[in-house]
Parts: C-alpha cells; structure tokens; sequence
C-alpha cells in the first residue's frame, strides 16, 4: 500500500472535475441534434426558405420567366342532323366529338411588386399559346365541321329581352345577311375569330353590348383587350393566395375608354400553380383562373405517396358545390343543376360550363341531345399538391362549355332552339410533367435529404453516447485511483513513505 498526503491524492486523479463536466456536457450536446433534428426539420424549414416569396428568391425569379402551363386538349361538338332538327323533323339535336386540337399554352408575369411590409404581391400576368400538331388528330384548318353559329344565337338571345321592334330590325337584317343558326366552318376559325358582320349589327342596334367584330372560343379567352392586376399573399401562411384582381377592359371605339372592375376575395383561392407549404387537408381551396373569372370549389378526397419522388401529396377534386345554384344574370332564373353561368366572363354570351357531357346534372338537360352520355373515366378533375412545398405537382381538369338559350321565338330561324342548351366544346387541361431538374431537388428533398439526416443523427447519438460513457468511465478511474493509499498529513514533508518501511528506526 501507499500512503499519499492530500495534495498528491489530489492530483492523482485521472480527470479534473471540470473536464468530467465538459466531456458531460459534449455528450448531451450531440444527444440533442437527433431530438433537434426531429423537432425543427430543418429540410422543411430550408424547402420553406428556398421557396419563399420575395424579392430576388427563387420563385420570384421563376414566375417573371415564361414556362409551360397548361395543355389544353380541346373536342368540338360535331352536329350530324342540322337540317332535320331546324326543321323540326328530329325533336334531338345528334352530336359527335371531334378531336383532340391540342394548344399548349405559356404563362408569366410582369411587372411585379411586393407591398411594403413584404406580405403582399401585385403582378400582371402574360399568357400565350402555342398549337401541338404532334398531339393532335389534324391541323384546325384542315378540318370542316357542322356548328352552332355562336354570334348569331348570341346575338338571338341577347336581343330576346330587348323591346320588339329592335328585335324585329334585327330579324330583317340578318335575313338579309343570310346568317343561319348552324354553319359549317374549318375549326381553326370557329376557335380563334372569325369576321362576323352580325356583331357590328348587334352593336349599332344596342351600342356597348357588343365591342368586338371577330369572334373565337380561345380567340375571346386569350384576347388583348383586358389587363389583369393580381395581388397574392407573400408570407408563408398565404403565399400566392389571391387577394384581388383588378380587370382592366381596353375598349377600342370612337370614344376609346376602359372599363375597370376589381374582385376581391375572402376565401382561400388560387391560381392552381402554388399553394401555402404544409398544407392539410383542414384548409379550404378555391381556384380561380383567368379567362374563366370564377371560383372553383376545391374536395379534400385524400392523400398520396407520390412513385414518382416519394413525397406526400393531397389530392383534391371539383366539387359539385361549383354547379349548383347558378343564377342567370339577364332573367335571374335559377340554372338546372349541374351548370355553372359563364356569360359574365364572356362578354354577356350566354355560355355556361359543366362537367363533361354534363356528368352529375339535371337529366332534363340531355332530354334533346343526342350523342353525349356522360362518362365519368372521360371527367377527370384531379389536383394534385405537394404537401411539403405547396406545389402543384399535377392537375387534370375537364369541362364543357354549351350555349344556354331562353325564349328565342322571336326569331323563326331559331325557335326550335328556343330553352334548350347547345354542347359546344369539351375541354381537357393536362399540366405537364415537371422538368427532370425540378424533379431531382424533389428527390433530393424527400428521397435523399432524409437518408443524410439519419445518417447524421445516428453518427450523433453515438458520438454523444460515446462522450456519456467516456465521462461514466472518467468519474469511476477517479474513484479507484483515490483508493490506492492512505491519504495522512505530514507537517515535515510531502514525501512518500513505503508502507514495508519500519515507523520506529532503531
């Protein structure tokens, strides 16, 4: 045995108390990046960061640069009995789908601004399409078809509610002009304007109804003539939630005035392209896209683990919310169930839009139409948003639009057709897939990202472990070595005295 004095007790310890406690505390310190990690989620908080908007940030940068938006797969009504129906002999009107005509349309925005206190955004939106002949059944142009004539049931419809001798100086005139309800035209024409002396003649008969010569289903979607004001949530809690859009209408007449209206909106309503991120499926959603200007109501039906990256996804589908209870605007009667009004978006026309071939309506809306059973794997409506990003990550939507007429007896060409509705187009929107470099940061995030955090919060458990057990093992030497001798105190010296040494020295 040896015996030490106090000071070399003391001092023979292996670790100081200090560097137990440091050692300690390393320990806990790498313990608590696995638990940080899984609190925090720092790949959420830096998907969040990178997508942010504001001024200089990725999205920020994206949205002013034209992208690929929607596709647009349109089928045009076909009407195989024209002359029978007119002339009463087929109380059913026949039609055939013809296409797809398959337009890929761009999108961007201009002139974009953030508000002051960073939570809001105004910008200009800019859109164009281009045509797809690879996806389609034949050019446009090269394609003869059967169909209503729309400015002249239009013009119909719209003159029905006029005193009767306007009415009745429009009759004499477009006998005149030899104008027909049904005409036979190339489809490219019909979709993207053609002259129609009728829209000058319903405008010199009720002047400001009408401010356009050339008409086309797409043409008066796309057209020039109105600027669009969007202002959008910024902070992360609405970001690209539409607060207002103001409608600017360029109105080229003799006097050249605009027409301003502004919409504001208390829902939560979007565009379609992107959301808030972490979305759940409490949270209500709403689309608005311009060109149509109006509310779609949004169905949570559940969610979905994207094959393509491995993320979480919320699909979502129209509800039939959308198509009850429209009212038409010029006799305030209640539309059937299953329409939803779209004449205040078309300049007064008297359209209104529907599941295709009208799925989930009013039966008595097929009651003289014949051709377009409804299908429901033909009305796909399927939006797909990424949960993490708020990104639409898919979307497919179909639609149909139809001319709704009233009373048009006033007119004897188009009397058969009097309180009927005329299926004009059905149309498919597709987005298309996302480029492989925005597909790789997705599986960077959800595929790779999460692999790098286990592995670092596995190689920090065991480092922190190791730190834990090094302390444990600091403390336990300190312990044995202070019980290898006799600690005594000397007032002579500090030496070691062997224990085998005799105390008394003869």
């Amino acid at each position: 045995m040896v015996l030490l004095d106090r000071r070399d007790a003391i001092n023979s310890r292996i670790a100081s108390r200090s560097r137990i406690l440091a050692t300690l505390l390393t320990g806990i310190g790498f313990l608590l990046v696995p638990v940080l990690i899984i609190i925090l989620d720092p790949i959420q908080m830096i998907v969040t960061y990178k997508l942010r908007l504001a001024k200089g940030t990725i999205l920020y940068n994206i949205i002013q640069h034209e992208i690929p938006a929607a596709r647009l797969s349109i089928y045009v009504f076909n009407i195989t009995n024209a002359d029978r129906f007119l002339s009463g002999e087929d109380y059913k009107l026949k039609v055939e789908e013809v296409g797809p005509f398959v337009f890929q349309e761009y999108r961007w925005y201009v002139d974009l601004e953030m508000s002051e206190d960073g939570k809001s955004m105004g910008m200009t939106p800019r859109v164009r399409s281009e045509f797809v002949p690879e996806a389609s059944i034949a050019h446009p142009k090269d394609v003869n078809l059967t169909l209503p004539n729309l400015p002249f049931l239009s013009a119909v419809a719209f003159l029905s509610n006029y005193p009767s001798f306007i009415g009745a100086s429009f009759n004499l005139l477009a006998a005149q002009m030899g104008a027909k309800p049904i005409i036979n035209m190339n489809v490219h024409d019909y979709l993207w304007a053609y002259n129609d002396p009728l829209l000058s003649l319903c405008n010199s008969l009720a002047p400001g109804l009408v401010y356009f010569e050339h008409f086309g289903l797409l043409d008066r979607l796309y057209e020039n003539e109105t600027d669009y004001r969007i202002v959008v949530g910024a902070t992360n809690q609405d970001r690209f939630k539409i607060k207002s859009v103001k409608r600017v209408r360029h109105i080229h007449t003799d006097s050249n005035y605009n027409v301003e209206s502004e919409i504001t909106f208390n829902e939560d309503t979007y565009e379609g392209g992107g959301y808030p991120p972490l979305l759940t499926p409490e949270v209500p959603i709403n689309l608005y896209r311009l060109g149509i200007c109006r509310t779609w109501h949004l169905d949570y039906i559940g969610s979905r683990i994207m094959e393509e990256y491995g993320g979480e996804a919320l699909v979502y589908t129209i509800s039939n919310r959308t198509f009850l209870n429209n009212v038409n605007p010029i006799t305030l009667k209640t539309y059937p169930d299953g329409l939803m009004d779209f004449s205040q978006c078309y300049y007064g026309l008297p359209f209104v839009i529907s599941k295709t071939r009208f799925l989930d309506s009013d039966p008595k809306l097929l009651d003289r139409i014949d051709g377009a059973k409804p299908d429901r794997n033909e009305h796909v409506n399927e939006f797909v948003i990424d949960r993490k990003a708020g990104i639409a990550f898919q979307t497919r939507m179909a639609m149909q639009l139809s001319l709704m007429l009233d009373d048009l007896s006033f007119n004897r060409r188009t009397k058969v057709m009097s309180n009927s509705v005329i299926p004009v187009v059905h149309i498919k929107l597709n987005q298309p897939k996302m480029t492989e470099g925005t597909m790789s940061k997705f599986i960077l995030v959800y595929t790779i990202a999460p692999y790098i955090m286990l592995c670092i919060e596995i190689v920090s458990a065991l480092i922190g472990l190791a730190f834990l057990g090094h302390a444990l093992r600091l403390v336990y030497l300190n312990r044995t070595s202070t019980t290898r001798g006799m600690v005594f105190q000397s007032m002579i010296d500090k030496k070691q005295i062997n224990a085998e040494q005799p105390l008394i020295k003869h």
